[in-house]
């Protein structure tokens, strides 16, 4: 046994024998001399226990000490009544129950204590308390700062009812007084009068905010243009307030002139009306008249609106009216095509008194035929008829007006084209661009004239159109908040074939792009791409004859094609938030098509003629000086002419 356990019960048999030795023979009429300093909590529960006879059931939260001086002897309901203050102080309560009471402390009571009959005063119970007259509200406002703080008080509203978890003596105080606040009283009808607003109006508005309690009434006296009010005083106060601000005069209207730096004052004005009215037409019957007024010619806003409502009028037009970002669309349009032609022919015929009679004669593209090439033989014996493009051989051998004549022709051809354009151009956010690098072609689109009495024409004339033809670029941006950009483009290019068609008129080829596309800032997208091959022949040949050994040749003819044909188009945007970056990107353009120019710029031999500077004048150092002042200057110069004043500079650099 532990030296404490040993003292704590040596002081318990202590207490218990002073206690027994003041008790008389009778238990009835048994007296308690209580004389405790700072003596063990639990001890002292037992001394209650064997004077009052009433069994405890401790729980492991109760500790502490206690003190009791008590100069006359008590009895054993008085001890019971300076126990459970005891209990009180030490933030402990009893729990009534069946062959024993429970000890615990108070913030835990609430868990175990039921609604059921009191067994004793130190009761800590849960008890439901109906309100039926009073508002639960103002109830719970009177009730809860009178209770302890380990009391529970929760209102029910739906069904009017208070759930009180607290002390049997605290229980019976409360509802002592909640029993005096609920009683049925008459509330006083208080009229409010309105001068300048409509009170059926006034009314609509108190229905809508849904701030009437059902047990207060609110209605119009139309006679007097007052609404009557029947409720608690912070009702009928809250009601005063609302209906005095609503009962403002109307002619309150201020007038301002905004001057904005960056948007247009048409778009913003109906922007910011549309805004404030929550509607596109004009404003509802009754409210204040708001008017904004764009003046075109100096892009100011004339705002005309009520006081209190100019204010946030003028910080929402001063959020819209920011510097607009910008974008840098860059693209990249690589086309290369290869067209590839090869043939190998043979003819020959007889000729029988001056005509062809028999022979091969093949009819190939691009390859004049045997009759043609006699036919200009025959008819001028001092012509040379020409045998096509590529290598020929002719043979003949004539005797009068008879003969023979051949041709054997073998041609390959190769055309190739490339084409790389990087067009650029910068436009405001949410703005369409567009860039146009082309040849302005003329086709005809009809013809007309009238036939006289000669085989002449009268009065001809041609109707014609003219087409771009070359590149053109459309582009829509929208930057979005996680700095990506939402683009709209169209994208064409197209160029002249040097063909013809058969109705007349030259044919074009056309390549175009329509699209919406999202990329990041910064990043490079593949809008479209194409390759193709294409293969094709053309044989003739004279059947059983051109399958002969050796000269199987001369009886058959063919021709090949192959095209292959590449485009890529690539675009990349940049978003330009500042001025500086603006300046920065513009530097840097500046310097690449320096050094482009100097790249295609043919070599100056210091010989006559010369050959004139073709490069770009700037490179991106210093912008801010006339356009022409590098021209002009240096031509002065070279030519030792008295030197022109020196060139205007703008800004540090």
């Amino acid at each position: 046994m532990t030296p404490f356990s040993t003292l704590r019960a040596a002081l318990v048999a202590l207490l218990l024998g002073a206690v027994q030795a003041s008790l008389p023979a009778s238990p009835a009429q048994a007296q308690v001399a209580l004389d405790l300093r700072d003596a063990d909590l639990r001890s002292f529960v037992e001394i209650v226990s064997e004077a009052t006879g009433r069994n405890f059931l401790l729980d492991e939260g109760v500790r502490g000490t206690v003190t009791v001086l008590a100069p006359e002897d008590l009895s054993p309901a008085e001890l019971y009544e300076v126990f459970l203050s005891v209990l009180e102080l030490n933030r402990l309560t009893l729990i009534s129950g069946t062959g024993a009471d429970r000890i615990v402390p108070m913030n835990i009571a609430r868990e175990q204590s039921g609604n059921v009959p009191p067994g004793g005063v130190g009761d800590f119970q849960t008890r439901v308390i109906e309100i039926q007259h009073v508002p639960l509200t103002e109830v719970v406002e009177v009730v809860r700062p009178l209770l302890p703080a380990e009391a529970i008080l929760t209102p029910v509203p739906r069904s009017n009812l208070l759930i009180l978890s607290d002390r049997t003596k605290n229980h019976a105080r409360i509802v002592d007084l909640i029993a005096r606040i609920d009683v049925p009283a008459a509330r006083p009808i208080e009229m409010i009068r309105l001068r300048n607003a409509q009170a059926a109006d006034v009314l609509d508005v108190i229905q809508s905010m849904g701030i009437v309690p059902d047990d207060a009434a609110v209605s119009v006296d139309r006679r007097s243009n007052a609404i009557l009010v029947s409720g608690s005083d912070d009702l009928r106060q809250q009601l005063r307030v609302l209906a005095g601000r609503l009962d403002t005069q109307r002619n309150n209207i201020s007038s301002r002139a905004i001057e904005l730096n960056y948007a247009d004052a048409t778009e913003l004005a109906d922007v910011v009306l549309r805004a404030i009215t929550n509607q596109t037409g004009d404003e509802g019957a009754g409210s204040t008249p708001i008017r904004i007024v764009p003046d075109d010619k100096t892009n100011t806003l004339l705002i005309t609106a009520p006081s209190e409502r100019l204010g946030d009028i003028a910080e929402m037009v001063h959020f819209l009216d920011r510097r607009p970002a910008q974008v840098l669309v860059e693209a990249v349009i690589f086309e290369m095509s290869v067209d590839g032609f090869s043939d190998l022919s043979a003819q020959f015929g007889a000729i029988l008194n001056d005509a062809i009679i028999g022979g091969v004669e093949l009819a190939l593209d691009g390859r004049p035929s045997l009759t043609n090439l006699v036919s200009s033989v025959l008819n001028d014996d001092n012509g040379i008829a020409s045998p096509g493009s590529g290598g020929s051989i002719g043979v003949s051998a004539r005797s009068g007006d008879d003969g023979i004549v051949g041709l054997i022709s073998a041609i390959t051809r190769s055309n190739s084209t490339r084409l790389l354009s990087t067009p650029s151009i910068m436009t405001l956010n949410n703005e369409e661009a567009e860039i146009v690098v082309a040849q302005n072609v003329p086709f005809v689109t009809g013809s007309f004239s009238t036939v006289g009495d000669d085989a002449l024409p009268d009065n001809p004339f041609q109707t014609i159109e003219r087409q771009d033809v070359g590149l053109t670029l459309t582009v829509t941006p929208q930057i979005n908040a996680d700095d990506t950009v939402k683009m709209s483009i169209e994208q064409e290019v197209s160029n002249l074939t040097n063909a013809t068609a058969s109705t007349g008129g030259e044919i074009t080829a056309r390549r175009a792009l329509t699209t919406n596309v999202l990329v990041r800032d910064g990043n490079v997208i593949m809008l479209g791409g194409l390759l193709e091959n294409g293969s094709g022949s053309v044989s003739q040949a004279v059947p059983g004859l051109s399958k002969l050994p050796l000269v199987g040749g001369l009886f058959r003819g063919k021709n090949a094609t192959k095209n292959q044909r590449v485009l890529l188009i690539m675009l990349r945007p940049r978003v330009v938030h500042s001025e500086r970056e603006a300046r920065t990107l513009t530097r840097e353009l500046a310097r690449k098509a320096k050094s482009a120019s100097l790249a295609i710029a043919p070599a100056d031999d210091q010989t006559y003629p010369r050959t004139p500077q073709v490069g770009l004048p700037f490179d991106g150092a210093d912008l801010n000086q006339p356009f022409d002042a590098g021209f002009v200057d240096d031509v002065a110069q070279q030519r030792k002419l008295p030197p022109l004043p020196s060139r205007l500079r703008f800004g540090s650099n």
